[in-house]
């Protein structure tokens, strides 16, 4: 993994292990849930090399769809009883994979826009169209008047 994908990995892991399970300092996830929550960037049940990897998710957007879930999952943990941890892992996972897609799709849109933004802004910023230039002579020419009227 590279530093960037390293430090993704680190703030999902903390984000589920406080905010999701709500465990202290002292615990950690089982190695069950970690990889459960590896399988989640590659679209397994849990990561396993031997499987055919189905989808490419950043820890970012498994992340990010978490936090978008917070809610819905709150709101499931004070309506449900859950057996045991996993159980209660296992049902977090079934909304996070039910709207993992729907996040990426929304970040991905959020990318080309940002890109189309700065691609408008740039080429406004240096063009030289004989429509620009008339604008820019105008404002110049009522800025000339103006100067001799002070």
């Amino acid at each position: 993994m590279t530093n960037t994908e390293k430090q993704d990995w680190n703030n999902l892991y903390q984000y589920v292990k406080t905010k999701i399970m709500c465990y202290d300092e002292n615990q950690s996830l089982s190695k069950a849930m970690v990889l459960r929550l590896k399988g989640l960037s590659v679209n397994q049940y849990i990561l396993n090399n031997s499987f055919e990897k189905t989808a490419n998710y950043s820890y970012d957007i498994i992340l990010k769809t978490f936090q978008f879930c917070y809610a819905k999952i709150q709101k499931g943990f004070a309506a449900n009883s859950f057996s045991n941890e996993m159980h209660k892992f296992n049902y977090v996972l079934k909304i996070v994979e039910a709207n993992l897609n729907t996040v990426y799709v929304a970040v991905q849109n959020s990318k080309k826009s940002e890109q189309e933004l700065e691609s408008i802004v740039f080429e406004s910023t240096f063009d030289e169209s004989p429509s620009n230039q008339s604008r820019y002579k105008k404002t110049k020419d009522v800025s000339d008047k103006f100067e001799n009227f002070w």
